[in-house]
């Protein structure tokens, strides 16, 4: 079972990579158990669509990945939507305490998004629900079977980010 474990981990690496790639692929419309007190601060905060729904999940999961917090325009380039939509969605994450606006360490006219503890609770909590989901659904294959799933999701994921 260890190899299942370093099997589930690698692909935490994997939908954590899809989930910046293709977000409406990631989540389903159900609640996740684990999640449920963050996302109903989520829907309390705002009143957007399903698809800014999924870009606020995806939002806390970019933060935590950059070592230098973006501007609202750097984060609006890299999701590729206008710049009026982040900021709506980060009045949202900012209302629900997932994220915080932060004044840049070298310029006082610049405005950064920097996530908050709230906003790694929910980054840790769906990573273990993830895992816990992954490590179910790989139970189901043998050992050989997991590593050549895994293989050709990476190829998969790489294919995709070729695609950028």
């Amino acid at each position: 079972m260890a190899s299942t474990e370093k099997t589930a981990d690698q692909f935490l690496v994997l939908a954590q990579r899809f989930i910046r790639l293709r977000p409406k692929l990631a989540f389903p419309d159900e609640n996740m158990a684990a999640l449920k007190k963050q996302i109903r601060h989520l829907r309390e905060s705002g009143k957007g669509s399903h698809e800014d729904r999924m870009y606020m999940f995806r939002i806390p999961l970019l933060l935590a990945q950059r070592e230098t917090p973006p501007t609202m325009g750097e984060l609006s380039a890299e999701l590729g939507i206008p710049l009026s939509s982040a900021t709506r969605m980060a009045d949202w994450l900012v209302r629900a305490k997932i994220v915080e606006r932060c004044n840049d360490p070298h310029d006082r006219r610049v405005v950064r998004l920097c996530i908050t503890d709230n906003g790694r609770d929910l980054i840790r909590i769906g990573s273990h629900y993830m895992k816990a989901r992954i490590v179910q659904m790989l139970s189901r294959f043998t050992e050989e079977e997991q590593e050549q799933l895994l293989r050709l999701t990476t190829k998969l994921i790489d294919s995709i980010e070729a695609e950028r």
